[in-house]
């Protein structure tokens, strides 16, 4: 996971799983404008069926409604894998774990893991800082 964008967006209709799919796109930061705001929508509607199936899929194996390049199509897929949503295995593409849920946990546990080791930065930080500061008076 390369970085991860996470917006605040009051949740959609529990009921409807488009909306929630396109919740997640949106959340994540997935989303574009016109075509391309459809195509993160049609990616993660397309990874979850194809994980509840226990399957991955290729990029030509992906079926969007949209006639991008397939180079298009993997820099979008590349996105991805940047949010922690999906990974590459071989030639296939998978969602990170056989649910959405599962995915998030994962993605919350490397959030959690980084962040640790940024306060253990941070306090070697101030100590270094405090000692410096204390040999300036």
């Amino acid at each position: 996971m390369e970085h991860i964008v996470i917006r605040v967006l009051e949740k959609p209709d529990f009921n409807d799983p488009e909306k929630l799919i396109k919740w997640f796109v949106s959340v994540l930061g997935l989303s574009g404008e016109g075509e391309i705001d459809s195509i993160g929508e049609q990616i993660l509607s397309e990874f979850a069926k194809a994980a509840y199936l226990d399957k991955g899929l290729s990029s030509s194996e992906l079926k969007l409604d949209t006639n991008l390049a397939r180079s298009t199509v993997i820099y979008h897929l590349n996105r991805f894998i940047d949010s922690g949503l999906l990974v590459k295995k071989g030639r296939k593409y998978h969602l990170r774990a056989s649910e959405m849920s599962k995915a998030i946990e994962e993605i919350e546990y490397d959030i959690d893991r980084e962040l640790s080791r940024m306060l253990d930065t941070a306090k070697q930080f101030d100590k270094l800082m405090s000692i410096q500061m204390k040999k300036k008076k």
